[in-house]
């Protein structure tokens, strides 16, 4: 856990200079915040508190990281200017519409953010602490259940149903995002190394197979593994006649990124806060779909809710759009939307073999990624196994791939 030094106090109070100038001279206190090892990758994360006679505002800065060979590999300038822009434009224009069309604000899904810098080196964001409305992170190790499930593909129905209301009612906004909303990180130098450790974690989950057992699936995979790289590359395209359907995708909408707020059911939440903007791009609603199903649910989940979870997120995606004067039945048929679960399928199964081995490590094994100095020691780290659990996850993926009649070897044609 990175200390507070005297440099990340200054730059953390001009960011609270910046949003509160009548509290220049309140006293601020930085300490780290309780995140694992594990939880954030891309940034480091402070409480940050500020105090007058009118009571304590709670925040949080979030930093970019500054080693040298980690921002080589990682994109870290653009994906931080990403993140600043969704909230500064993006999710400001989401409640923007829904307060014009004078409806409650159906969707509210995000924290605030209350002041920003992208200079180099000093990129970083000035948040509402929401963990002190309630919200809090469940352990990302463990397989979402269904009560969590449901609630994050409603909420995600609603996200996607704002881009779709300004696609169509106000072009002009959502073509200026166009240039805005890139897909940085898995294309940036990462692709190389991350190739290399998902090769190695594949060939570590066919050799898991016991004998002569389940050679359909190992088949399967090994087919998958010998078309990585045009898979990977594949996903990262958008093709001209899906690109009607594209929507601002979250990019990583997995449990690490998600907090919950509960009622009176602890088991039940009834609100969701999405953080980690980062990977936001205009992408097919598909990718964020596949990448909550994929990498936060087990097999036993999906073998009982997945077709149903599917539905409920296109209902409330359906349900919000006509809401907000939209036809959901031009801006996404369903059947696309079930195209492209299939033509993304293979990318998101590929990127869930490299994600799941990070993210089912246990805190005390995450590897330090800002730590690496060679594209070798990045391999490495990427290509270890988990201790727990991690294979019996990929095989039921693979499992599942087959029972949904999902493409491994290649993307269908684009």
């Amino acid at each position: 856990m990175s200390s507070v030094t005297a440099e990340i106090e200054n730059l953390a109070r001009s960011l609270v200079t910046a949003a509160f100038p009548d509290r220049i001279s309140c006293p601020i206190e930085i300490s780290n915040s309780a995140l694992e090892n594990g939880d954030n990758f891309l940034g480091l994360i402070y409480n940050v508190s500020v105090s007058d006679d009118n009571g304590t505002i709670h925040l949080v800065v979030k930093l970019a990281p500054q080693e040298d060979y980690f921002r080589i590999v990682m994109p870290v300038r653009e994906i931080y200017k990403t993140e600043i822009f969704a909230y500064k434009e993006i999710l400001c224009e989401f409640s923007r519409i829904q307060d014009e069309k004078k409806l409650p604000r159906d969707f509210q899904a995000f924290a605030r953010m209350y002041a920003s810098r992208t200079d180099n080196l000093r990129e970083s964001l000035l948040m509402e602490n929401v963990k002190k409305r309630g919200f809090r992170l469940i352990n990302h190790r463990i397989p979402v259940d269904y009560p969590h499930a449901s609630l994050v593909m409603r909420e995600m129905g609603r996200f996607h149903a704002l881009s779709y209301a300004i696609r169509d009612q106000k072009p002009e906004i959502f073509d200026s995002w166009e240039d805005q909303c890139h897909e940085y990180f898995f294309s940036s130098s990462i692709q190389v190394p991350a190739l290399k450790g998902i090769t190695r974690l594949v060939s570590a989950v066919v050799n898991s197979y016991p004998p002569h057992q389940r050679e359909k699936e190992r088949r399967a995979l090994k087919e998958f593994a010998g078309d990585l790289s045009t898979i990977y590359k594949s996903g990262l395209v958008v093709s001209s006649d899906d690109k009607k359907y594209a929507v601002v995708a979250h990019g990583d909408m997995e449990l690490r990124n998600l907090l919950f707020k509960y009622g009176h059911d602890p088991e039940h939440p009834t609100e969701l806060c999405i953080l980690d903007w980062q990977m936001m791009h205009l992408a097919s609603p598909a990718l964020d779909v596949l990448f909550f199903l994929f990498l936060s649910s087990d097999g036993e989940l999906r073998k009982q809710y997945y077709t149903k979870l599917i539905d409920e997120y296109y209902d409330s995606l359906s349900s919000f759009l006509r809401e907000l004067g939209s036809d959901p039945e031009v801006l996404l048929p369903f059947p696309i939307l079930l195209e492209h679960l299939r033509k993304l399928s293979g990318f998101v199964l590929l990127i869930a073999i490299w994600l799941l081995a990070t993210n089912m490590k246990e805190s005390d094994d995450v590897p330090d990624f800002s730590n690496i100095d060679s594209e070798d020691v990045l391999v490495t780290m990427i290509s270890v196994v988990p201790k727990r659990g991690y294979l019996p996850r990929i095989r039921e993926l693979v499992s599942d791939m087959i029972e949904f009649d999902y493409p491994f070897s290649k993307l269908v044609d684009q």
